[in-house]
């Protein structure tokens, strides 16, 4: 009990949270910086189980607060346990992300088992929001990739809608606003030999108009 009583007074020095935990998972002690970070008092939750009062979610929202959690029976067999980040439960109602090192205290009675766990935690709420926040920015830019066309994208190359040659040369001379005369005359074809070359390049196209005719050409890369 006396070395009980010395650990909580050393937890009372700590500028982090920090409670401790007993073999069967009931908080023995609760710090005055735990009481200010999660707003719980010491007098409230002694003697309840840690993760009766927490309820730590880690990312994704999977329960990391449960009874023979795995930070807790790794403590335990006296291995190490890496920090981690947690959602825990405060007495606002409100979640708070944390930053939790637990170490295992161990037994003055020769024992395998160590007397008691001690959590410490920190909070990083601002952190985990600024994550999540370049989480989202990249997930925005990755969709905004996908909606985009990219130069050189299927998009942009010349489609595959089967034009003939002539059809080009006709469709480049739609382009510069040449009338059907003035694309005879540059092609040395007849004025219906140019009317058919149109209605043609309508059709493949699926268009009603010279215009977008040259429009549609311009946006898939048929002509420059």
């Amino acid at each position: 009990m006396a070395r009980l009583d010395f650990v909580r007074d050393m937890l009372d020095r700590s500028a982090d949270g920090a409670y401790i935990v007993d073999q069967d998972q009931r908080i023995a002690a609760w710090n005055k910086s735990a009481e200010k970070i999660l707003g719980f008092k010491a007098q409230e939750i002694v003697g309840m189980n840690c993760f009766a009062v927490l309820g730590g979610h880690i990312d994704g929202g999977c329960v990391v607060c449960r009874r023979g959690c795995l930070p807790f029976t790794a403590g335990r067999r006296g291995e190490l346990v890496p920090t981690f980040d947690a959602q825990m439960r405060t007495a606002s109602g409100f979640p708070l992300w944390v930053n939790v090192t637990i170490i295992a205290m161990p037994t003055t009675d020769g024992s395998d088992e160590p007397d008691v766990i001690v959590h410490f935690f920190r909070e990083v709420e601002a952190r985990k929001r600024a994550e999540t926040f370049a989480k989202d920015v990249a997930g925005w830019v990755r969709q905004l990739q996908l909606e985009v066309p990219q130069p050189g994208s299927p998009a942009t190359r010349p489609c595959d809608v089967g034009l003939t040659e002539r059809e080009i040369q006709v469709l480049r001379q739609l382009a510069h606003g040449s009338d059907t005369d003035t694309i005879a005359n540059q092609l040395v074809i007849d004025r219906s030999t140019v009317r058919n070359h149109v209605q043609r390049i309508l059709h493949k196209l699926g268009v009603h108009s010279r215009l977008e005719a040259v429009t549609y050409a311009r946006e898939h890369g048929l002509i420059e």
